[in-house]
């Protein structure tokens, strides 16, 4: 038997990872995934028999989508006008409905489940093909978002793009989820951002953080994006601890993610105030229960993270009579003091950083430590956060 290539390797894996593809039944527009959840669900019609093995030779279906991107590729070049973009022309809706989407007239689907994987080959091949094309995020636009004013067709068009990320970053086509990426940050109503970018999020790490194992390390997968979308870095660092557990492949993403795009992350939470706030109140206290919770090296390597946070909150992100930003303050000194917690570094590094930046009444601190059972090694350090030379530091593992 000859050897498989890698696009096919990655053809057969996205075909495990999601079961029978994109759709629920073979030819419905409803996706099946929990992480894609359908708006508005088609009942499925019958089609002709497709193809019963994967394969990366050309069929006709997948000559025939090959023949319409190289089609919208053209009709991109011959757009003169700036006004009307792609996904705002008639004609190229149509071309994709019936030659890449297999829309009928009645607004179903005729595509099996083997053609949906195929599909997506087909277009990350396209995206990837294309990595340096000026019109690239026009084809994007043209093909996942062109069916806008229509619910279902605008769902089942979703439904495809978010499975082309999850194949797109095995395949690998790092840079289509930047699209995806600019798409949802270019979205104007808080309410729908905060939507896609859950449905992105679970997606992600339904498929390759939960699925993680020691053999089969599926996180592996996001690592590069940490040199390819600093967006996606910035959400995933935001957020995720709200869709996964932080169990080692989240943590060990969230530190790599944090080494490599920090300050973006902080202004990018500065600039979307929904995110700054949920991640001030939901996000923020989950990790630092963790690492005081946790005293394996991946979470020690998460407290310099939050200790840069820690100092950085107050004086970069929140709002203030200047400028526009998050209203929530970060405030752990609860937590860091509990006597839940055993004594570690970790903790006692955290303390330092909360204390300075805490709007608390430093009296009231020092009483609350003097009732908790502290270890000897770590009272004169916990002592040195109250000094007068203190106040004027900055802590930072």
């Amino acid at each position: 038997m000859s050897s498989v290539t890698a696009s096919s390797e990655a053809l057969i894996t996205a075909n495990k990872m999601v079961g029978a593809g994109i759709a629920s039944g073979p030819h419905s527009l409803t996706p099946s995934r929990a992480a894609t959840p359908p708006v508005i669900s088609s009942q499925s019609v019958t089609s002709s028999p497709g193809p019963t093995v994967l394969s990366t030779a050309p069929t006709p279906f997948t000559e025939q989508a090959t023949n319409a991107l190289l089609q919208l590729v053209k009709i991109s070049k011959m757009n003169r006008s700036r006004a009307t973009s792609l996904a705002e022309k008639p004609e190229v809706q149509v071309l994709l409905d019936k030659d890449i989407f297999l829309i009928q007239s009645d607004r179903r689907t005729k595509m099996n489940s083997i053609q949906q994987l195929q599909l997506l080959r087909c277009l990350a091949q396209f995206f990837q093909e294309r990595v340096d094309d000026g019109h690239r995020y026009a084809y994007f636009e043209a093909i996942f978002l062109g069916r806008a004013d229509d619910p279902i067709l605008h769902e089942y068009r979703l439904s495809v793009m978010f499975q082309l990320v999850s194949f797109s970053l095995q395949y690998p086509v790092l840079q289509f989820i930047n699209h995806v990426m600019s798409w949802i940050c270019q979205l104007r109503n808080e309410g729908s951002e905060k939507l896609y970018s859950d449905r992105l999020l679970d997606m992600i790490i339904d498929h390759f953080v939960n699925a993680s194992t020691e053999t089969n390390q599926m996180y592996r997968f996001l690592m590069p994006l940490a040199d390819t979308c600093s967006e996606f870095c910035a959400l995933f660092i935001a957020r995720a601890p709200i869709h996964g557990p932080l169990n080692p492949p989240m943590i060990e993403l969230l530190v790599k993610y944090c080494n490599s795009h920090i300050e973006f992350m902080l202004r990018h939470l500065r600039d979307t105030s929904w995110l700054g706030n949920d991640f001030a109140e939901k996000v923020f206290p989950k990790l630092v229960d963790h690492v005081l919770t946790d005293v394996t090296d991946n979470s020690e390597n998460l407290v310099g993270c939050i200790c840069y946070i820690l100092n950085k909150w107050n004086q970069d992100v929140l709002a203030t009579a200047e400028r526009k930003g998050p209203t929530k303050r970060i405030e752990v000194l609860d937590l860091i003091l509990s006597p839940e917690y055993p004594w570690t570094d970790g903790r006692v590094y955290i303390l330092r950083c909360a204390v300075p930046v805490s709007n608390r009444c430093k009296a009231t601190i020092q009483k609350q430590i003097s009732r908790l059972d502290v270890p000897d090694n770590f009272k004169l350090v916990i002592d040195d956060v109250f000094s007068e030379e203190a106040k004027t530091r900055s802590y930072v593992k």
